[in-house]
């Protein structure tokens, strides 16, 4: 074996580490699997790794990940969010093995308040991927350590799958094992969903509409608010801003209502059978109907003035 002495005495502590975990969780722990990790940590070692550009990272031979999946779990490695979203290492099985008892305690508990047993290896996994990026492990979590982590996965998503819904499911799934660490005695207070605060988009999405039709549909909205539930009421701005947002952008000698023309409907109406649900998809035929529906009110009553 090569390497200095000094080197050689730290890998071969860690192999003996990882053959004592590995037999710890019930896992083979001999001949050919410690030998795969004695030569990668002697050929790339835990220094080595981080050094590695992104896409060697991901490219590296699955039984060297599995050591890799190991020095993360037990803290060891602390990996970078875009590693965990390009990669997509199997952590959650890893750290199941390796942090048995909380694992099976978090999947007791999560089963208990009705979590399918899907749902709970999905908050499972997403609560290892935190845990990893702080170098805790998943029973020392805290809710600003969950919080910080989250956009730090979050923003990786945006850079490597942009358009997915990995942001969404990776939310759903910190919302899900949140709630079961607090039942657990874990965290201190239950999650509760908020909702962002989208008012400076919404704005900005208005003042790119010609002033004559956003004030004219501003106005209507203003006075529907006054007999409309506050829910109706999202729905029925947010389908008005969406069209006003397509006239400017397909439409714009459309500078006032009166300028509307059945070519115009006809082709937003294609527009809206083709874009994607907010769920993924196309829009469903009674969705498309209510759109269009709220249009049609809105249009009736500006052009009765």
């Amino acid at each position: 074996m090569s390497g200095s002495p000094v080197r050689r005495a730290g890998v071969e502590e860690l192999v003996a580490a990882y053959r004592a975990d590995l037999a710890a969780a019930g896992m083979f722990a001999a001949h050919p699997v410690t030998s795969v990790a004695r030569t990668f940590l002697t050929r790339v070692g835990v220094d080595g790794w981080a050094r590695l550009p992104l896409t060697q990272q991901c490219a590296l031979p699955l039984k060297d990940r599995r050591v890799v999946g190991w020095l993360i779990v037990t803290g060891r490695v602390r990996p970078s969010p875009d590693y965990l979203v390009a990669c997509r290492p199997y952590l959650g099985e890893v750290a199941a093995h390796h942090h048995r008892t909380f694992h099976a305690r978090f999947s007791a508990r999560s089963t208990e308040l009705g979590f399918d047993r899907v749902v709970t290896r999905l908050q499972w996994s997403a609560l290892v991927k935190v845990a990893a990026l702080a170098g805790l492990t998943p029973e020392r979590l805290t809710q600003p350590v969950i919080d910080a982590q989250r956009k730090a996965l979050t923003d990786a998503i945006t850079r490597h799958r942009p358009g997915s819904h990995g942001a969404k499911a990776l939310s759903a799934a910190l919302f899900g094992a949140q709630t079961t660490l607090f039942h657990l005695g874990v965290l201190d207070t239950a999650p509760r969903k908020t909702n962002p605060d989208r008012s400076a988009e919404r704005a900005a999405r208005w003042a790119a509409v010609p002033p004559r039709l956003a004030a004219t549909l501003t106005g209507y909205i203003a006075q529907t608010r006054l007999s409309l539930r506050a829910s109706t009421m999202v729905r029925v701005e947010g389908v008005l801003r969406e069209f006003a947002g397509w006239l400017a952008a397909n439409a714009p000698q459309v500078v006032c209502i009166a300028d509307l023309r059945r070519a115009h409907i006809e082709a937003y109406k294609l527009h809206l059978s083709t874009r994607p649900s907010a769920r993924g998809g196309r829009l469903s035929k009674t969705s498309l109907a209510e759109h269009l529906g709220t249009l049609r009110t809105c249009f009736e009553r500006a052009l009765s003035r």
